[in-house]
C-alpha cells in the first residue's frame, strides 16, 4: 500500500503541474482587478478577446439565477449591471469548469450531483452572508461553487481508487478526506488549494478550499469567509446532497464553523437554523439553473 500511495502521490503532483492553464483572458481579468484605476472598457476589451468568455458572460447574466428584468445583449450592459468583481467571479466560475471538463470517454465519479452540490454550496453560503451581514455576497457564492474541485482532481489521476475512497466513506461513515488520505495519501481540500494557487486566483479561493473542513487552521484574517463555505457546505450535505457517507450525525452549533461565524456575528444564535435549512425549497430551481449553465 505504501508503494501505492507513493505513486499516487507523484501522480497527483504531475496532475498539478499538468493542469491546463487558466484561460489566459481569465489571467488578464484578475491582473486588471489588481489595477485600482482599471474601467469598464478595459474589462470589455480583455472579455471580448474569448468569444465563448463573452457567451457565458451574457447567458449567465440573462439566467433565472439574476432574474434581470429584461434581456442584456452585450457585455459593458452586463459589467454595469453586475459589477466588475461580480462578472469577473462568473468569467472564473465558467474558466474553471472548462479547465476541469474530462475528456471524451474518460471515466469519472457523478459530476452532475459533484456539481449540484457545489452549486448548492455557493447559494447557501450567500444566504448565510445576507442573513448575518457579513462577507461579500458575490464573492462568498463563488467560492463556495469551487471549494471543492480537488476532488475532481484526485478522480481524474486515480478514478478506481477515488471510487474506492467514495465506497469506503458509506461502508464505515467516515468523512471522505479521512478515506482519502487512507487511501490515496493526500485529500481533496490540500489538492484544491494547491489548485488555487497554481492558477494564481485571489488567495481566498485557495484558502477556502485548503481550510473549508479545518476552519480554525485558517488565517485569522480569511477565518470568518472560511467558515461561512465551511457552514454552507454541511448544510448543503443534509439539505440537498452529499459527497460520501459521511453526512449523519451533524450537530450544526457544535461545528468549528458555526462557532466562528457567532464571533463574527451573534445574530447566528437566533437562526432556528433548521427552519433555514428546509425553508431552502426556493433555491431548488437556482440550483439546477446555474448547473444547467456551468455544464451547457
Amino acid at each position: 500500500m505504501n508503494c501505492v500511495i507513493e505513486n499516487l502521490a507523484d501522480k497527483v503532483e504531475r496532475a498539478i503541474n499538468y493542469l491546463p492553464p487558466i484561460p489566459i483572458v481569465m489571467d488578464e481579468l484578475l491582473k486588471a482587478l489588481n489595477n485600482e484605476d482599471v474601467d469598464i472598457n478595459t474589462l470589455v476589451k480583455i472579455i471580448s478577446k474569448d468569444p465563448s468568455m463573452s457567451m457565458n458572460v451574457l447567458k449567465v447574466v440573462n439566467s433565472a439565477f439574476y432574474r434581470l428584468p429584461y434581456q442584456v445583449s452585450a457585455v459593458d450592459h452586463a459589467l454595469r449591471l453586475l459589477g466588475l468583481k461580480e462578472i469577473t467571479m462568473i468569467c472564473i466560475a465558467c474558466g474553471v469548469y472548462k479547465a476541469l471538463a474530462p475528456s471524451y470517454n474518460a471515466q469519472t465519479f457523478n459530476l452532475d450531483e459533484f456539481w449540484k452540490h457545489s452549486v448548492a454550496t455557493g447559494i447557501i453560503a450567500k444566504r448565510l452572508c445576507k442573513e448575518l451581514k457579513i462577507g461579500d455576497q458575490d464573492i462568498v457564492y463563488f467560492l463556495g461553487l469551487l471549494h471543492d474541485v480537488g476532488k475532481v482532481i484526485l478522480d481524474r489521476v486515480a478514478h478506481d481508487i477515488y471510487a474506492i475512497v467514495i465506497q469506503t466513506t458509506y461502508d464505515e461513515s467516515i468523512p471522505l478526506r479521512e478515506a482519502e488520505k487512507r487511501l490515496i495519501g493526500e485529500s481533496h481540500d490540500a489538492i484544491g488549494g494547491l489548485i488555487m494557487k497554481k492558477w494564481r486566483l485571489p488567495p481566498i479561493f485557495s484558502r477556502v478550499a485548503q481550510y473549508h473542513h479545518a476552519v480554525p487552521d485558517a488565517p485569522e484574517e480569511d477565518r470568518t469567509i472560511v467558515a461561512m463555505v465551511s457552514l454552507a457546505d454541511q448544510m448543503a450535505r443534509v439539505r440537498f446532497l452529499g459527497f460520501g457517507g459521511d453526512m449523519s450525525g451533524i450537530v450544526f452549533s457544535d461545528t468549528d464553523a458555526f462557532r466562528e461565524l457567532e464571533t463574527a456575528s451573534p445574530a447566528i444564535t437566533e437562526m432556528d437554523i433548521v427552519k433555514f435549512i428546509w425553508d431552502l425549497e426556493e433555491v431548488d430551481e437556482e440550483v439546477i439553473e446555474m448547473e444547467r449553465l456551468l455544464s451547457s
